[in-house]
C-alpha cells in the first residue's frame, strides 16, 4: 500500500480506457506499468517502450495524464525497487517542451484559461490565433511557447494534446508532497542519477508546489550547516556526505525560490563559499535565478570564475541541471539565465559559444535568444543596422564588444545548422541576411581572410580591386557602423 494515498500504486490501472487514449498501443500500457513497478531486468526496457507510446507530441500523449499519476505512485511506493526509472519517464512527461518554461514560469491560471479556449474553439480558429500570438510575441520565450503550441495545433487532436500537457502537470502536482518525501534517506540520495535527483528535477518545474519543495530543501541546508558546525574537526564529514544538498536541489531552489526568502539566500551564499567546485557553481546559479535582474554580483562573478576553469560551463551545468529530452543542460541554463536581464548579459555572452556547440535541434532557439539579448525583441526595429547603432549608444545601454561577439558566434555556426535548423528564418526576423555567406559578410567575418596570399616584393598593387569594384561592393555591418 502507498503510505501517502492508502492504496497500491497500480490500483485502478485496468479501469482506464487506454485504447481510447492511445489507440495504436494503448493496450500495452497496463502491462508496461506493472513491469516498471516490479523492477528487475526488464523494467528499463518497459520505460523505453512506454516512452515511445506516450512521447510528446504524438497522439499517445493523450494518455500521459493517467500514466503520470501511476508513475508517480510507483516511484513513491516503499516497495518499488528502482523508483528512479519511473521518475525518469515522469520527468519527460511533465516537461515535454523545456525551452518554453525558461527563463520564467507562466501563470498557471492563465494557461488553464488559454487551453479551455483552445479546446472549445474551432481547430482553424485556434491555430490562426496561435499563429498571430507567435508573430506578436513580446519576447523570445513567448515566441517559443506560442510557436510550439501552434505546431501542436497542426496535429490531429492538437487541442487535446495541449490539455493533456496541463493535466499531466496537475496529476503530478497532486502528488508533490509524496515526491518531496523521496528527497530523504541515504538510499534515495546516493549515487549518480539518484532517486532524489530525479524527484527534485521534476519538482523544480512545478511552481504550483513550490512552497513545499523550497521548504524541504531549505530546511535540509540549514540543518546540515548546523550539523557540520557541531561536528567540525571530528573527521566524520565524509561519512555524512549524502546529507549535503544535492546540486539538483540547488537547481530546484533557484527555479522556485523567492528573493524575499532571506534564509534560502544566506544558505546558498554559504554553499557558494564552501569550496566544492560543483556545488559552489550550482549555488551561485541558484542565487542568480532567484534574484533575477538584481542578482548578486558575487554570484555572477563566481559563475564566470568557475566556468572559466578547465572544467568549463558545459560540464558544470551537466552536473547540476537536468537533461530534458534533446535539450542539453548548458542550453537550458543559457536560456534560464535570461531571468537576470542585463545583469548577466556578459556572463551569457561567455556561455553562448558552449550553448551553441551543444544546441543541436535547439540551435534556432538559442540564436533567437542571443540576438534578442543584443538587438532587442524580434518585434523591434525592422532595420537591423539601426537597432545595432542604437545598441552601441549610451542610451541603448549597448556593449560593442559583446554585440560583435554574439554576432560572430552565430556567424561561425556550421552550414548544416543553417540549412537543417532554419537559422535563416531566425536571423531574418531581425532583418539580417538569411543566407549564411551573406550574414558572415554583413557582420564582418571574412572567409578568405586567413587564406589571402601575402604581397610579394615587386608585385604590383591590385588597384583594380580597390577601385570601382570595391566602391560598388555592399558595405558590411562594420563598414556601416564605423565607416570602414
Amino acid at each position: 500500500m502507498d503510505a501517502n494515498t492508502g492504496r497500491a500504486p497500480l490500483q485502478g490501472v485496468h479501469d482506464v480506457d487506454w485504447v481510447r487514449l492511445a489507440p495504436q498501443r494503448g493496450d500495452e500500457i497496463p502491462g508496461l506499468l506493472q513491469t516498471i513497478a516490479g523492477g528487475g531486468t526488464d523494467s528499463m526496457d518497459a520505460v523505453t517502450a512506454l516512452y515511445d507510446i506516450l512521447r510528446h507530441p504524438g497522439p499517445g500523449y493523450l494518455a500521459a495524464p493517467e500514466a503520470a499519476g501511476f508513475l508517480a505512485d510507483i516511484a513513491c511506493h516503499p516497495d518499488t525497487a528502482a523508483p528512479g526509472e519511473a521518475l525518469s519517464l515522469l520527468f519527460e512527461l511533465v516537461v515535454p517542451v523545456p525551452l518554453a518554461v525558461v527563463p520564467r514560469f507562466w501563470d498557471t491560471d492563465l494557461w488553464r484559461d488559454e487551453v479551455a479556449w483552445a479546446v472549445a474553439a474551432a481547430p482553424e480558429e485556434a491555430r490562426e490565433q496561435y499563429r498571430q500570438w507567435s508573430a506578436e510575441a513580446p519576447d523570445e520565450q513567448a515566441y517559443r511557447r506560442m510557436s510550439a503550441r501552434f505546431g501542436v495545433l497542426g496535429l490531429e487532436g492538437g487541442a487535446g494534446l495541449l490539455k493533456a500537457e496541463l493535466d499531466t502537470r496537475a496529476a503530478v502536482a497532486e502528488r508533490a508532497e509524496a515526491l518531496t518525501g523521496l528527497l530523504e534517506g541515504r538510499e534515495n540520495r546516493r549515487g549518480m542519477n539518484s532517486t532524489a535527483e530525479w524527484a527534485v528535477s521534476i519538482l523544480a518545474f512545478l511552481p504550483e508546489a513550490a512552497e513545499g519543495t523550497v521548504s524541504r530543501i531549505r530546511t535540509r541546508m540549514v540543518d546540515q550547516a548546523r550539523r557540520e558546525a557541531r561536528q567540525s574537526g571530528t573527521g566524520v564529514r565524509m561519512q555524512e556526505e549524502w546529507r549535503r544538498p544535492l546540486a539538483a536541489e540547488l537547481f530546484a531552489l533557484g527555479m522556485l525560490g523567492d528573493p524575499s526568502d532571506a534564509t534560502a539566500t544566506v544558505a546558498l551564499v554559504e554553499e557558494m563559499e564552501a569550496g566544492n567546485l560543483y556545488r559552489a557553481f550550482a549555488a551561485a546559479c541558484a542565487l542568480a535565478l532567484i534574484h533575477g535582474e538584481r542578482a548578486p554580483v558575487q554570484a555572477l562573478d563566481k559563475l564566470g570564475e568557475l566556468g572559466g576553469t578547465r572544467v568549463g560551463f558545459t560540464a558544470l551545468f551537466d552536473d547540476a541541471w537536468p537533461h530534458p529530452g534533446v535539450v542539453e543542460p548548458v542550453v537550458l541554463a543559457y536560456l534560464a539565465l535570461g531571468r537576470c536581464g542585463d545583469a548577466a548579459a556578459e556572463l551569457r555572452a561567455r556561455i553562448l559559444p558552449e550553448a551553441l556547440a551543444k544546441a543541436g535541434p535547439s540551435v534556432a532557439a538559442v540564436v533567437g535568444d542571443a540576438l534578442e539579448s543584443v538587438l532587442g525583441p524580434r518585434s523591434g526595429p525592422a532595420d537591423a543596422a539601426e537597432a545595432m547603432e542604437k545598441a552601441l549608444t549610451d542610451d541603448g545601454g549597448g556593449e560593442p564588444d559583446r554585440l560583435l561577439r554574439v554576432l560572430w558566434s552565430v556567424a561561425e555556426l556550421p552550414e548544416a545548422d543553417w540549412e537543417e535548423q532554419g537559422l535563416g528564418d531566425t536571423v531574418q526576423a531581425w532583418s539580417l541576411p538569411a543566407d549564411r555567406d551573406a550574414f558572415r559578410d554583413y557582420v564582418g567575418v571574412d572567409d578568405d581572410e586567413e587564406d589571402a596570399p601575402e604581397a610579394r616584393d615587386g608585385d604590383a598593387a591590385p588597384e583594380a580591386a580597390s577601385g570601382q569594384a570595391a566602391e560598388e561592393r555592399p558595405k558590411s555591418l562594420l563598414g556601416r557602423l564605423f565607416g570602414g
